[in-house]
């Protein structure tokens, strides 16, 4: 399973480093180049979310909710320092909280670590120029791939205690107290 969603996160930096190339060429002459980046990475978030979905139905649910946190960012004049801060935002939220559950704790950490080093590869490379730019969101996508390699089970839970709590822990302070007598 890890190997699958981290070929398709691979298969989707691909796709979205070579389609900012397309996508600057197209609409960076008519809305700006530094625009138009910006919205073709806030469009990458809901399609990254139905890509490296382990079912259909969670990566529709996380492709709309990603979608509705892009789109009021949409709406005003993004440009890159807006990207840098909102897709880490809406990547935490779809990708810990609704398609790769984990404990609260966990999930903060291997998102500030991914998108911390996503985020700052993407500041390193990224720059006026459809190259700069064709990196910066390559190289964000990689690192966002090696998500799928994170340590532990996605939504594994520890196991719950046999019994009623307070019957199990009636029983343990029995047994202290027979060991002591």
């Amino acid at each position: 399973m890890r190997r699958l969603g981290f070929l398709r996160g691979l298969g989707f930096a691909l796709v979205a480093g070579l389609g900012v190339l397309l996508w600057l060429t197209i609409a960076g002459p008519l809305v700006g180049y530094a625009r138009a980046a910006s919205l073709y990475g806030l469009a990458l978030l809901p399609a990254y979310a139905l890509v490296v979905a382990p079912s259909l139905r969670l990566g529709v649910g996380a492709c709309l909710l990603a979608a509705v946190l892009v789109l009021p960012a949409a709406s005003f004049a993004p440009g890159p320092r807006l990207l840098f801060v909102l897709t880490p935002f809406v990547l935490g939220i779809v990708r810990s909280a609704i398609l790769f559950p984990r404990p609260f704790a966990r999930a903060l950490f291997l998102e500030a670590c991914c998108s911390g080093l996503a985020v700052g590869l993407a500041m390193v490379f990224h720059d006026a120029s459809v190259v700069g730019t064709t990196f910066a969101i390559w190289a964000f996508w990689l690192v966002q791939a090696g998500f799928a390699l994170a340590p532990g089970e996605p939504g594994a839970a520890p196991p719950a205690a046999v019994g009623d709590p307070f019957d199990v822990a009636r029983d343990r302070a029995l047994a202290v107290l027979e060991r002591r007598a």
